[in-house]
């Protein structure tokens, strides 16, 4: 899956983002509105007995949505989780997590779990919604330029030696995380 167009930014002096960034500054571009998207099936029935199910499907869903209007998943800039229970979201995070990555690949943007006590669907514990942007043609430069950007980083991170928390190499401190 490709990369982002869009400059994921987590500031050093936040924690480490595990599933998602922090800010995201957005590259100019077509706006595309996912909303209210839970576990149905085309025939209009809920799908999936636990909350992992149902968010395959509604995540599913939400990419088909994204298609639809001729957007990717990489160009996600916001997404909230609506759940009816956090506590099995939390204790499902590890299969969630591949659940999403085999949607969304490594594409990580800003995004919240919201605990509410039940969603307009009867029997639906997960919705999703999304907020994406499709670059213009003209920043055509600019993502190959940031697809590069990413490819080295890949590298770096695939060779990188572990260091102390806030540091770069020889100690020194590290102001490379943007």
């Amino acid at each position: 899956m490709e990369s982002t167009p869009h400059k994921i930014v987590n500031p050093l002096s936040l924690s480490d983002p595990i599933g998602y960034a922090h800010a995201l500054v957005v590259t100019s571009g077509r706006t595309v509105y996912v909303g209210g998207q839970n576990s149905r099936r085309t025939d209009g029935v809920i799908t999936g007995d636990s909350l992992v199910q149902q968010f395959d499907q509604a995540l599913a869903n939400m990419v088909e949505a994204l298609r639809a209007a001729r957007a990717e998943p990489v160009h996600v800039v916001s997404m909230r989780v609506y759940t009816t229970s956090v506590n099995v979201y939390r204790v499902n995070l590890k299969t969630l997590g591949s659940v999403y990555r085999r949607h969304m690949g490594r594409h990580y943007p800003p995004m919240s779990v919201v605990g509410v006590t039940e969603l307009l669907a009867a029997g639906a514990q997960v919705e999703l919604e999304g907020l994406a942007v499709v670059p213009d043609d003209t920043d055509s430069e600019a993502r190959e330029e940031q697809a590069a950007r990413n490819l080295v980083q890949e590298v770096d991170d695939a060779f990188a030696v572990p260091r102390a928390e806030g540091t770069g190499p020889g100690g020194s401190p590290d102001r490379s995380r943007a």
